[in-house]
């Protein structure tokens, strides 16, 4: 192309805002995604060839996507690693007795058989997620959405709140 990259960005900049906007709610802050756009713009700019007979806008968008959906994947993998190592930490800490059920809470007596046990495996056995999910032979999520179910069941019965941690 025959603009500069500052003007190539002062023209197309909002369309990379308007396309950042539609990802903003995928946990990536707004500015980081426009900026992801920003370089959409420069890709494009450096791939686009005019004699395919396609706009600039129309290709730009393709690169301004591909850059905000890979920003989002890294920021997702970022996560999920912050999670493991969240669990690594929380399983060298097993000893102190941080998480424990106080001993007033007694566990309902109908309370199903498979949130009990992660109860139980969780504070008094202080295993982590991932290994209760290994001995149930289910996803650490699925084990994270049972802990969550047990723990609202005994907030309901006034058996459990966060200050008894």
């Amino acid at each position: 192309m025959e603009l500069s990259s500052e003007q190539l960005i002062e023209k197309y900049s909002t369309l990379a805002r308007s396309i950042a906007l539609k990802y903003a709610r995928y946990g990536v802050p707004f500015d980081d995604l426009f900026q992801e756009g920003l370089l959409g713009i420069l890709e494009a700019a450096n791939k686009f060839d005019p004699q395919r007979g396609t706009k600039f806008s129309t290709y730009a968008t393709y690169w301004i996507k591909k850059k905000i959906i890979e920003s989002l994947k890294k920021e997702r993998k970022n996560s999920l690693d912050s999670i493991h190592l969240i669990e690594e930490v929380v399983a060298e800490q097993k000893a102190a007795p941080v998480d424990k059920i106080p001993e007033k809470i007694k566990l309902p007596d109908n309370m199903p058989t498979l949130e009990k046990k992660v109860i139980l495996s969780l504070f008094e056995h202080q295993k982590t997620l991932k290994e209760i999910a290994v001995e149930l032979n289910l996803s650490r999520e699925r084990v994270r959405q049972i802990k969550e179910k047990a723990l609202r069941r005994l907030r309901a019965a006034g058996l459990y709140n966060q200050e008894d941690k």
